[in-house]
């Protein structure tokens, strides 16, 4: 299987007037695509599996296994990495900069992307 780089070269693009507000909509719309596809996945598997009404009384009930919750919080994990790539990359490029800089250009590079 190809696997293309998670980061992109160059400059993020800013497409509204505020960075933050861009970065923000960049997280909305991942979470909104993840919702998506979750969505479409657990109705497709309520439809096949819920033909007796048993399905649901099933899953509320269920209790998961040590290593079901070691598996999920994997899953968690990758999935907020994807959600706060944004604000990941600004730490990385934050903790690549000379640590001797004043407050206020580390301030400056985080609010003007």
């Amino acid at each position: 299987m190809l696997e293309l780089p998670r980061k992109a070269k160059g400059q993020r693009p800013v497409y509204l007037q505020d960075a933050a507000v861009d970065k923000l909509l960049s997280m909305v719309v991942s979470l909104a695509a993840e919702v998506t596809v979750l969505r479409e996945r657990l109705d497709t598997v309520e439809r096949l599996l819920d033909a007796s009404g048993e399905l649901r009384r099933s899953v509320d009930s269920y209790h998961p296994s040590a290593e079901v919750i070691e598996e999920r919080e994997a899953w968690r994990a990758r999935f907020l990495d994807t959600v706060l790539v944004s604000i990941r990359q600004d730490y990385e490029e934050l903790e690549k900069m000379d640590h001797q800089e004043p407050y206020t250009t580390a301030i400056q590079v985080v609010t003007e992307g």
